[in-house]
């Protein structure tokens, strides 16, 4: 291995893509994935037809703001807002899976560098020193790097079997149509209750409030009101924005927290299909950063993807049934 300078074999480039509030999302073939600035979905997963965007087939990126110093790998085609640096090699060298997760490894172990106000630039990115293997002619040993991550590979414990009752059904999610939304036209969107601390009563009910942890649950009170619910998805629009946790439990919600419930009452909701829709809900976080506010008139007009049956209405059968054939998924 040789420390070497990241500028010496990549090119680094800052993203074109601007004001993506007003791109609009695309399910069609020919559409591409935009990365942005977050720390989820490997960097982006808003999908849609550039215009006058950089494209580009392969690459790294590493986020400038945001969740500065995450690096995602991206072996598909993609474009990039201003808070992304794209990095490629300068030998055109279409990286491979393994090489593209060495990288990001080497890449984010310089992450704490960028803390504290010492801003991530192009030139920074250029200097930073990488620990990579080189060749006898002083070029990138790509194989090296593959066997490299193969040795780890090779060497990781064999998983255990799981309880999985569908596993053998091989269920795939590409193998559905899927269709866009409006959450208000499926989903009910109720509001929390605001309660302060000053008057809140100890007790053994949970308050979820909006927060990424503990299952939301910050608190937990004898108090009641009007937002005391149960078997419900509880999606942040503030603090930890578009998190969401799901309840089967009775609990009270802060007010940044809205309560979704499936509108159509034929359809028995239960915890599979709220974890689909919580993994959906997820999909939706790198739209509502740097002061675009998820509020509840967003939520309600917030368009999401779904399976769908063949008379196009959300295939919730499929939806229970995919989250059971996860690992583990028939012990929930």
């Amino acid at each position: 291995m040789t420390m070497t300078k990241l500028g010496d074999f990549f090119r680094v480039e800052r993203g074109d893509v601007k004001k993506i509030t007003q791109l609009t999302e695309s399910n069609a073939e020919n559409s591409i994935r935009l990365i942005s600035a977050t720390h989820f979905d490997n960097g982006g997963n808003l999908f849609y037809i550039p215009t006058t965007e950089t494209v580009y087939k392969s690459g790294l990126t590493i986020n400038n703001n945001g969740s500065v110093g995450d690096v995602f790998f991206h072996n598909y085609s993609f474009t990039a807002t201003a808070d992304v640096t794209v990095i490629i090699p300068k030998d055109n060298h279409t990286i491979t899976l393994l090489e593209g997760l060495y990288l990001k490894t080497t890449i984010e172990k310089q992450k704490i560098r960028f803390m504290y106000g010492y801003k991530i630039s192009n030139d920074r990115l250029r200097d930073m020193l990488l620990n990579i293997p080189l060749n006898e002619n002083g070029n990138i040993s790509w194989k090296t790097m593959n066997d490299k991550m193969l040795s780890f590979i090779s060497d990781a414990p064999t998983l255990p079997k799981t309880k999985n009752k569908l596993s053998t059904n091989n269920i795939s999610l590409n193998d559905k149509k899927w269709k866009q939304f409006v959450v208000k036209d499926i989903l009910t969107v109720d509001s929390g209750v605001r309660l302060t601390k000053k008057n809140m009563v100890e007790g053994n009910i949970p308050f979820i409030g909006a927060t990424s942890k503990n299952n939301g649950i910050t608190n937990w009170v004898s108090n009641k009101n009007k937002s005391l619910d149960k078997n419900v998805l509880g999606v942040n629009y503030n603090g930890s924005v578009c998190d969401n946790f799901y309840h089967p439990y009775q609990a009270i919600f802060s007010d940044d927290v809205k309560r979704i419930h499936i509108k159509d009452k034929t359809v028995v909701a239960n915890a599979y299909k709220y974890l689909f829709l919580k993994a959906v809900f997820l999909q939706c976080k790198a739209q509502y950063q740097y002061g675009y506010k998820f509020d509840g008139t967003r939520m309600k007009k917030q368009k999401i993807m779904l399976p769908v049956t063949k008379d196009d209405k959300p295939d919730w059968q499929f939806m229970e049934d995919y989250i059971k054939s996860l690992p583990n998924g028939d012990l929930i």
